[in-house]
C-alpha cells in the first residue's frame, strides 16, 4: 500500500526523532511517504490536502493533527508565528474552528475514496494546553464516529495523567527548538531536565517517545486494513 502521514512536526520528524522512520522500517513492503509540516494546524492540512494527499492518490493516508491549534489557543507568545508564518486568522485557533476545519478535511478525503485513520496526539507541556488538545481531539473522535473511520486515540496512552503547571511557552522554547535542529542538542538530556515523559519539550519526540508512539501505530494500521 502507498500510505501518506499528513501532520505537523510530530509526523515531520525533523525536531526530535521520527515515528514514522519506525513505523516504515517494521511494516516492510508498503511505500510510506511523509507528509508532515512543522507548526501546521487544522487549517494548513485542509489548506493543502488535494495537493499532497488527493493529488497523489495513495491507498490509505494516516492524519493526526491538532496540537499546534491547542498551543495557538492557549499561548499568547506564539500567535505571531501562527498568524504570519501559518496564514491562521489572528493567530489563534478555536476548538470550533478545529472541528469544522477537521469535518472539511475528513470529507475530502472520504468523498476522494481515501482510506483514513486517525491519531489523537499527545501533549505534555502545561494543563492549560492539555486541556485545550484534549477538547479538539474530542471534536474529532466524534466526526470520525459519524464518519466511520479508525481513531488511535495517542493521548489517552502517552499523555501522563499529572502534568506540572509549566509557565506557557515563551521565547525560549522556541530557541531550544532551534537548537535541537541546528546543532542536535540530546534530546534524552533535555527531556530529563524538564521532567517529561516521551517528549523533550512537551511536544517533540525522543527516541525512546518515537519508538513508543510507533509500536502504537503499526498494530492499529494493521488491524484497520493496512495489511
Amino acid at each position: 500500500m502507498k500510505i501518506i502521514f499528513f501532520g505537523d512536526s510530530l509526523t515531520h520528524g525533523t525536531l526530535g526523532a521520527s515515528y514514522v522512520d519506525k513505523v516504515a522500517a517494521v511494516m516492510r513492503g508498503h511505500h510510506f511517504i511523509n507528509q508532515g509540516v512543522n507548526g501546521d494546524t487544522s487549517l494548513n492540512l485542509l489548506r493543502r490536502v488535494a495537493q499532497d494527499v488527493i493529488a497523489d492518490k495513495p491507498d490509505g493516508v494516516f492524519v493526526m493533527i491538532g496540537v499546534n491549534d491547542a498551543i495557538s489557543s492557549v499561548d499568547t507568545a506564539g500567535r505571531p508565528y501562527y498568524r504570519f508564518a501559518k496564514r491562521v486568522p489572528g493567530g489563534k485557533m478555536s476548538a470550533i474552528a478545529f472541528r469544522e476545519n477537521m469535518r472539511a478535511l475528513l470529507g475530502k478525503l472520504v468523498a476522494a475514496q481515501i482510506k483514513t485513520w486517525i491519531a489523537l496526539p499527545p501533549i505534555e507541556y502545561n494543563p492549560a494546553q492539555v486541556k485545550a488538545l484534549r477538547q479538539m481531539n474530542t471534536y474529532t473522535a466524534e466526526i470520525c464516529r459519524e464518519m466511520t473511520i479508525s481513531v488511535l486515540n495517542l493521548m489517552a496512552v502517552m499523555t501522563p495523567p499529572d502534568i506540572p503547571d509549566r509557565t506557557p511557552y515563551g521565547l525560549s522554547t522556541y530557541v531550544n527548538n532551534l537548537r535541537q535542529i541546528i546543532f542536535k542538542v540530546g534530546d534524552e538530556r533535555l527531556r530529563a531536565a524538564d521532567g517529561f515523559t516521551y517528549s523533550f519539550d512537551g511536544l517533540h519526540l525522543t527516541e525512546a517517545g518515537a519508538e513508543q508512539m510507533a509500536d502504537l501505530i503499526v498494530p492499529f494500521l494493521r488491524a484497520n486494513g493496512a495489511k
